[in-house]
């Protein structure tokens, strides 16, 4: 996971809004679909949980969508209390389909698996994600119990039923394939360094999985 730095809202988002009796479920496609495009260009086409390649390219259930709009602060939640999260932009992401239409709880993941769960960690927010490191495995994990918690349980990312840990652990793989055949047993800093750099300059299509590159990489600084 890695903060998404958010930009200025979309102006039809902006524009309905301001409508009278405008609600998140009432949304026009257009004023969706803008929101759709900006959210996933501001996060390079990643789900802002797991970070998988969105919008997905495998086949779905019927109407199961490829990518979906979460709000971090849930737009309905059980307390019923409604300050406006529904219709603000800071408060939305990008997510892959979570695997709705499984038929197996166990296998949901993101926000399919947080439903109107509260969760602590916020990617637009650096402070909860400064303790979030990986294993060699693939497996990831933070210093904090409830966002640890957050990352095994509300979103489950290291699910037994799901491909994420594999995935992340063949994406270190292959960097460190990539590492160890550019510079042999020698010193590997410069080249992390310029990777790293590389990586982080990235806009629009970053790589899936990209957070265990940065922490690996981060790593073998010096």
């Amino acid at each position: 996971m890695i903060r998404i730095k958010k930009g200025r809202e979309p102006g039809k988002l902006l524009w309905y809004r301001q409508q009278d009796g405008a609600s998140y479920e009432q949304m026009d496609k257009e004023v969706r679909e803008e929101l759709i495009d900006q959210l996933l260009r501001e996060q390079g086409h990643l789900c802002a949980y797991c970070m998988s390649k969105i919008p997905e390219s495998r086949n779905l259930p019927s109407g199961v969508p490829a990518v979906t709009i979460e709000h971090w602060l849930p737009r309905n939640p059980d307390d019923k209390l409604d300050i406006g999260q529904g219709l603000d932009y800071k408060n939305m992401f990008a997510v892959c389909s979570g695997n709705r239409g499984c038929g197996c709880e166990e296998k949901l993941t993101c926000d399919a698996r947080k439903g109107n769960d509260a969760i602590k960690v916020n990617p637009c927010d650096e402070s909860t994600l400064r303790g979030i490191t990986y294993k060699s495995n693939g497996i990831i994990q933070s210093s904090d119990p409830v966002i640890d918690e957050d990352l095994n349980q509300r979103l489950n990312l290291n699910g037994a039923n799901s491909s994420f840990q594999e995935n992340r652990k063949q994406v270190l793989e292959s960097l460190i394939f990539d590492v160890k055949k550019r510079c042999g047993n020698g010193d590997i800093s410069l080249y992390c360094k310029r990777r790293l750099e590389k990586i982080q300059a990235m806009d629009d299509q970053k790589i899936p999985y990209v957070g265990i590159l940065i922490w690996w990489l981060e790593k073998h600084i010096k």
